[in-house]
């Protein structure tokens, strides 16, 4: 006898949405499937929602190997400079890696020079890197007495540091400071008060004034020959009444802020027996201000003097035709003396010592 096979039946068509409603359709078929079914169906959704996600992204930007684009990226480094700004602090490169790029770092180069496009097309600045700071002592720039023996023994010391440094550089490549701040990209022409004008936050004359006595200090370090000690400073600032008070807090206050914004560096030396602190600019100072801004102000304060005025601001700046004077000896550009000493022209040292004491006896 033959076997005969049943045929399966075949699905139903799922009712309309008349047909659901007339009293005349039959029920609908329940939902057979157990809930393993159930969480399998929803997980196998869930993957094409994430693969859809994922090929959006891919058609906004290069996805990297943690799923961040680099249009993302450049992004959150364009956020990062902008903030870092804004509290005067610098871009550090360590920064950069664990806020903005995470596991890509190996395209700081590119996100950096789309960052830096972003910059000036939009904002019309720039991310600049910072000088090295300056690891130099007091006592190695004011030279040190040959008859003493703690003299002797720091010279010793220095010498055999000078070798180690010398081993150093000649193995190792020379390091960058791997920090930024903003700078203008705008022309020269634009660069006028009508046009940059202080920052609104917290309040325009807070900015103005906190511009104002850092360019000034910084003035005073440079037109000092690129140091001046606490005192000098101290009686420069009485003469212009700022040696206990400025508009914006007391006066320690704002050289500590300046200091930790990185305008200036103050230094301090005890190896002569006696404290010595000197003051330098600093990293930032030495970018936003610098020697052309010093002789700005010199200029603006001054009018124009003419060739003598710029002649004075070179000699004082220490610029000019690769020389200096320093020490009443003229120097070269890599730091070694002409062999003759020649007197400059000015004061003769005593006359200038005792006109400073009688200025200091008379603020008294």
């Amino acid at each position: 006898m033959p076997l005969i096979r049943k045929r399966r039946a075949e699905p139903e068509a799922a009712p309309s949405d008349e047909e659901a409603s007339s009293p005349d359709s039959p029920p609908a078929r329940r939902n057979t499937q157990t809930p393993l079914q159930r969480r399998r169906a929803n997980s196998n959704d869930d993957e094409d929602e994430d693969e859809e996600a994922a090929y959006v992204g891919d058609e906004d930007g290069a996805t990297q190997g943690d799923g961040t684009s680099m249009d993302q990226m450049v992004k959150k480094l364009v956020r990062l400079a902008l903030a870092s700004e804004y509290s005067r602090q610098p871009i550090r490169r360590a920064d950069i890696g664990t806020k903005v790029l995470g596991a890509n770092n190996r395209q700081f180069k590119t996100v950096f020079n789309e960052a830096q496009l972003q910059l000036r097309a939009v904002f019309g600045m720039e991310m600049t890197e910072l000088p090295m700071r300056e690891k130099v002592t007091i006592s190695q720039r004011r030279g040190i007495s040959p008859f003493s023996f703690h003299a002797l023994q720091s010279l010793n010391m220095q010498l055999t540091s000078s070798f180690s440094l010398a081993a150093q550089k000649s193995s190792n490549p020379i390091s960058t400071s791997k920090s930024y701040i903003l700078t203008t990209t705008l022309p020269p022409t634009y660069r006028q008060p009508l046009v940059l004008q202080p920052s609104k936050i917290p309040t325009s004359p807070l900015e103005s004034t906190l511009t104002g006595i850092s360019s000034f200090i910084i003035a005073l370090i440079s037109l000092s020959g690129g140091s001046i000690a606490e005192a000098k400073l101290e009686r420069y600032l009485r003469r212009a009444n700022a040696d206990q008070y400025t508009p914006l807090d007391k006066t320690d206050k704002v050289l500590a802020r300046l200091m930790k914004e990185g305008y200036i560096v103050r230094l301090k030396d005890l190896s002569g027996g006696e404290e010595m602190v000197e003051y330098m600019v600093g990293p930032r100072g030495k970018v936003e201000v610098g020697d052309e801004g010093v002789g700005g102000l010199v200029r603006t304060v001054y009018g124009d003097g003419g060739e003598d005025l710029e002649g004075r601001i070179q000699r004082s700046l220490g610029l000019g035709e690769g020389k200096r004077k320093k020490g009443g000896e003229e120097v070269n550009g890599n730091g070694e003396g002409g062999g003759v000493m020649k007197r400059t022209p000015g004061r003769p040292r005593r006359q200038a010592d005792s006109e400073e004491e009688e200025e200091e006896s008379e603020d008294e």
